[in-house]
Order: C-alpha cells, then structure tokens, then sequence
C-alpha cells in the first residue's frame, strides 16, 4: 500500500511537470513539427547571400535580392509569388510617404595622397565602393575633387568654419553628412565631405575605433557626396593636422538619384478564408553586408514561409483558416507606400507580425531577441500570444542550458547551445511594425528585433556574428505565433484567455512596480488605464470574429469615459481619410513640409522625450485621436502609459494637425 502511495504521489507530481514541457497554445503536434523542420543553418546561409548586395531603396542591389528572394518562393512551391513594384520618382505622393527615387552608384573612390616631387600622388585608398559600399554615404552623387582636409569639428554651426577656408577642399566631420551639407558645401564651397559620425549608441558604442558607420546625406536638397571613415582614421587625421601637417585627398564618386520603383516580393499561402490574413514582414532593404540588419529577418521569413508551406503540402499541417502572407518591403517607406497603393492589403490583415534582426550571437553582437507587441494605444491578444510561446522557448532553453535536458531545446546543429533569454513584451519604435499600428490602419503587430547590437550600421555586421540556434528560436516564435493566429477559432478562447489573464498579471505587477513612486493622482491614471487596456485587449477579440470566454469579466465591460476637461483640454478631434500614415517616414517628414510650406511652429511635443523602451509621445498622440477622446484624456493616457506631459502640449499638438489638414475637430462649441 505505501508503495502504492508513494506511486500515485510521484505521478502527481509529475503530471504538472510533464504539462508544463507542452508548448502554450499551439498543439504540440504542430510545434514538433514546425521545430523540427525550422533550420537556422540554412536561415544563416540566405544571410550570406543577402549580404553581398547593396540593398538601397531602388537600387540594383536591391533589386537582385528581391528577385532572390521571389526565385526561393516560387522553388519553395508558395503562391501568387509577385514582385509588386511601385513608382519611386521624387513626385509620387503614398499617402504621408514622398516616394523617394532611386538612388545607385557604380564607383567611388577616396584617396590619401603624398607628395611626389612637386606634384601629388596616390598613395593610400582610404575608402572604395567596389571593397566596401558603406563607405559611400547614402544619396550621394557624382563629382571628384582633390584637396587639403580640413576638420571643422561637427560641421553643423556657422562657428565651426569661422577663420578656416574650406572652399574646394573636403571637410572632415563628427555629424552626419545630411546635417552638415548645407553649410559645408552649398554655402561655403566644400568639395566634398568626409564624415565619421557615429550613431546608434549602447553601451558598447565607441570602443571599437575601426568601424565605420552608414552615413546619409538629404534625398531632396543640398546634393553632395560624402565618404563615411572610422573614428580611427579621424583621429589620426585630426593628430597630423594639429601638429600642422598637410593632408590632401583625392575622391571621385560615380553616383546618383534617378526614377524608379519601390519593389516588394510577396506570396501567400492560401486559407480557406481569401478575405482575411496574417502578414509576415520584415525590411530588406540595409547597405552591405547588413547581416543581422535585416538580412537575418528576411531569410527568417524566408524560411517561416518554406517551413510552414512544406508542412502543409506535405499533410502534416492541415490548409490554414486564414491566409498566410509574406512580404519583402524597404523599411518604413515602401510599407506606407503600399498600405497607401494597394489598401486590400491593410483591409484584409488581422494582424502582422514584423521581423528585424533575429539572429545576433550573444557572445559577438551582445544582441538580446526582443519579443514586443502593440503600442498601448492598439491593445491586442494578438501581443500576448507571441509573449506566451516566447516565455516558453525561454524557460526550455534556459532548462537545456541549466542541465543539459530539455524536451524542446530548439538547438541548430551549427548553433550555440546558450539559453534564449529574450525580453518579452513592452513596444517600442524603430521598424515597420509601427506603420501597421499607426492610426491610419490600425493593425495589431508582433516585433521580433535584436537590440543592442554593437556593429549595427557599420561594415562588420556579417552573416559569421549570426548564431544558427538563435535564428531557429525566433523563427519558432514568428511560425507559431502566425500559425496559430491563422487557425484561432471559438473553440480556442478559453485556453487563450487563460494565456491573456497571465499576460494581464504579469502587466499589472509592472504597473504596481512603476506606481509605488509615483504621485497618488499619477498612480490613479495608471490604474485607469490599466483597466481600460483589459477591456481593449478582450474585445480585440473581435477582430478575428470571435467572442470573449464567459467568466472573464471583460466581454461586457465598458471603457471609462474621456477625462472632463475644460479649454483646449475638452477638444476632441478625429482623423481624416487622407492622407494615410505617419507623420514622418524614411527621408521625408510630411509634417516637416506641411509646417514649412504653411509657416507653421513645431510642435513641442514633437521633440519631447520619453523612456527609450515606451512609444514616443506624439506617435501615440496621434494613434489616440478617434472621435471620442478629448485633448485632456489623451494627455493622461499618455501620462498614464509613457511619462508625465502637459495638457498644453498635446493641445498645441493636434491643433496643428488640424491646421495642415490632418485632423478636423468635433467639439466647435467649446471654442
């Protein structure tokens, strides 16, 4: 009998254990099977692949990887494989999106020159397009020059030139070439620019003197080329000319802008329901090598779609409810760009889940995998589904990496065998995620993004700093999370709230965390809000036409009121029609234009800063903007979800929206 007992006791305790081993959400069958034939490895080799071209917007480069990416599509078997291509001229209006042209270059070249007799010579090729594109700064165009350097500091104050001739010469420069040509060649004569800005700072940033970082110059004024060098290079510069020594170069750059097309590969999977989708996406557009950004979300959609479509010819995944889709866009641009051309594509998709660097080793790039959702103005389940199998993957790695025994270690041969230790949930900017989110659209998103990542933007982010089983994880989390979304039925919700509540506690453990320092008023938004995002969240069910789980508390609950407000405080506005997307895109800022060509102030709550992990005011600002809210109840939701702001700055805000035409305002009474 005690034998008996201590049995039945053990299988008690094992049935937990044993529960908790099987994967949340999706059935085990499918997350075994989508495991199994998910390859890191062969994610990597697209990587190497990808990293040889020169990726701009437009260019050749470009083109040849959308065309690599559409051949594997169409030999993976996928359908209605497509590159959609869409006029890049200059003039082309998407929307908030001013189509920038085509930019492409054939040579370039700068030399360091020494004297050989009476005449210069070259002597040392400081930079080549040919060795390393990034070493030519974006939209550059064609021109040559020979001259002294002259270093004037960050380039971007009229006081950084006073007393010095820079007058056919090039300039040595801190900031970005953009920042600086204005000055520096079109008002004081520079030949050319030769910056060595640095960007994108973490806590690794300026350690490694020898990488040199992408620089940019305006697309639609103040044409210039301009060389991008290592702070080495400048330093060593810097030194000799202190010390009064000459430096001469000699640059010469083949390049230019001209018309041509956003091209964008997609293909399906077809569903049983045509009228409705889940997007995959990531941005492939990157200078070379560009290996983690973004070749590494591309080819780890590239292989969601190869995984998902083999399984399902082969029987051992049935035909998904909804369809599957997949796109290649250039990032942020070409994403408005075709929201704004092809709308059945906003129309149709519930929900999109946006890949961007995935595949950092740890050890190498210091890359954390960052598992984020919707912004808190567009609260979604869609967010917690990624959130839950991301936990998962992240207790059975850190299981395999504490033991050496897991049931689902999801390691790549070729890969590391470190635990995942991804940061699950939060939002931040940055990507194309945002655009989908964004008021116009409204499209709930998952983010799966790599940050930090010390050689980000420069010539030593390559397909060798890629860790294979890292790769094979947030492929995982992206084809489980689609897989699952594109299958989600009635019979599903009672699990999935059960998921949604711990998502639910989790968030609300943070907020107590964040609202013990804070004011009592300040604490009492927070808890506001907190609760309307638990009502959100459960309606979001609806989306995908379904209905909350009875019990929850949520499926009749209602959203409190807007804040009584008075003034300016009390206006409520709503969007118009048109034009669709964010205030500012990739090389152009619609608002920027409109405020310039109407002679209008920016905005304070433009340049307000909150916590680098949180939406950013007028981002959001702008999201909360429905027909309902007043001005006073959307500073407070801000207040409540990103950082303390002035009423009277949201309202200077969005009266300006209104001014350029963007909004139009519902409470005429209160003025």
């Amino acid at each position: 009998m005690l034998r008996q007992l201590l049995l039945l006791a053990g299988s008690l305790m094992a049935a937990p254990a044993t529960a908790r081993q099987r994967p949340p959400l999706i059935d085990a069958a499918s997350a075994s099977m989508i495991s199994s034939e998910a390859s890191g490895t062969a994610a990597k080799r697209t990587v190497q692949s990808l990293s040889l071209r020169h990726r701009m917007r437009g260019s050749e480069g470009y083109r040849q990887a959308a065309e690599l990416i559409r051949d594997r599509l169409r030999g993976y078997g996928l359908e209605e494989v497509e590159i959609i291509a869409l006029p890049a001229d200059g003039k082309t209006f998407y929307g908030t999106q001013r189509a920038r042209p085509a930019w492409n270059a054939s040579f370039a070249e700068l030399w360091e020159q020494r004297r050989n007799g009476d005449a210069w010579a070259d002597a040392e090729r400081i930079a080549s397009w040919n060795d390393q594109p990034i070493t030519l700064a974006q939209d550059s165009i064609s021109g040559s020059a020979s001259g002294d350097l002259v270093d004037v500091g960050t380039g971007t104050t009229e006081a950084d030139y006073a007393g010095k001739s820079v007058r056919g010469k090039l300039v040595l420069v801190s900031a970005q070439p953009e920042a600086v040509a204005g000055l520096a060649v079109n008002r004081y004569g520079a030949a050319g620019i030769v910056s060595w800005a640095q960007n994108q700072k973490q806590g690794w940033w300026g350690e490694d003197k020898s990488l040199i970082r992408w620089g940019h110059l305006d697309t639609w004024e103040n044409p210039a080329f301009a060389f991008m060098v290592s702070p080495a290079r400048a330093h060593e510069w810097q030194e000799r000319l202190r010390h009064g020594q000459q430096v001469r170069l000699r640059a010469r750059v083949e390049a230019g802008r001209s018309p041509g097309s956003y091209l964008i590969p997609t293909a399906v999977i077809p569903g049983k329901d045509r009228a409705h989708e889940i997007v995959f996406s990531c941005h492939l557009d990157h200078p070379s090598p560009g290996a983690n950004d973004n070749a590494s979300g591309c080819a780890g959609e590239l292989e969601i779609a190869r995984v998902l479509n083999r399984l399902i010819a082969e029987g051992k995944l049935p035909k998904p409810e909804r369809t599957i889709r997949f796109i290649w866009p250039c990032e942020v641009e070409c994403t408005i760009s075709l929201l704004n051309a092809r709308p059945e594509f906003a129309s149709r998709t519930l929900a999109t889940i946006h890949l961007d660097m995935i595949g950092g080793d740890t050890e190498k790039t210091k890359s954390i995998l960052r598992v984020e959702g919707s912004p808190p103005s567009l609260p979604s389940f869609v967010d917690d589904v990624a959130f839950a199998i991301a936990r998962w993957v992240n207790g059975q790695s850190l299981a395999y990496a504490d033991t050496g025994a897991a049931d689902w270690p999801l390691l790549d041969s070729e890969g590391s065998k470190r635990p995942l230790q991804a940061k699950v949930g939060g939002f931040t900017e940055g990507s194309d995620h945002t655009v989908w989110a964004e008021s116009s659209w409204r499209i709930p998103v998952i983010y799966l993004a790599d940050w930090p990542d010390r050689f980000i933007h420069t010539q030593r982010d390559v397909p060798e700093n890629l860790d294979p089983t890292k790769l094979k994880r947030a492929i995982f989390i992206g084809a489980s999370a689609g897989w699952y979304l594109a299958n989600l039925g009635q019979n599903d919700v009672p699990l999935l709230d059960r998921m949604m509540h711990a998502e639910r506690l989790d968030r609300h453990a943070a907020e107590l965390r964040k609202t013990a320092a804070m004011a009592p008023a300040d604490a009492a938004l927070v808890e506001r809000y907190s609760q309307n995002a638990d009502v959100s969240e459960a309606q979001s069910l609806s989306r995908f036409g379904l209905q909350p789980a009875n019990g929850t508390g949520m499926a009749g609950a209602a959203i409190a009121p807007a804040a009584a407000a008075q003034g300016s405080g009390a206006l409520i506005y709503r969007r118009k029609a048109s034009p669709k997307g964010p205030m500012t895109g990739f090389g152009y800022s619609w608002l920027d234009d409109q405020l310039q060509g109407k002679g209008l102030p920016r905005p304070a709550l433009l340049d307000r800063e909150g916590p680098g992990d949180t939406a950013s005011f007028a981002y959001e600002a702008l999201n909360l903007v429905d027909g309902t809210r007043n001005v006073q109840d959307i500073r407070d939701f801000l207040s409540a979800t990103i950082a303390s702001v002035p009423v009277e700055e949201v309202a200077e805000f969005l009266a300006t929206l209104e001014k350029v035409g963007l909004l139009e305002g519902l409470a005429d009474n209160i003025r």
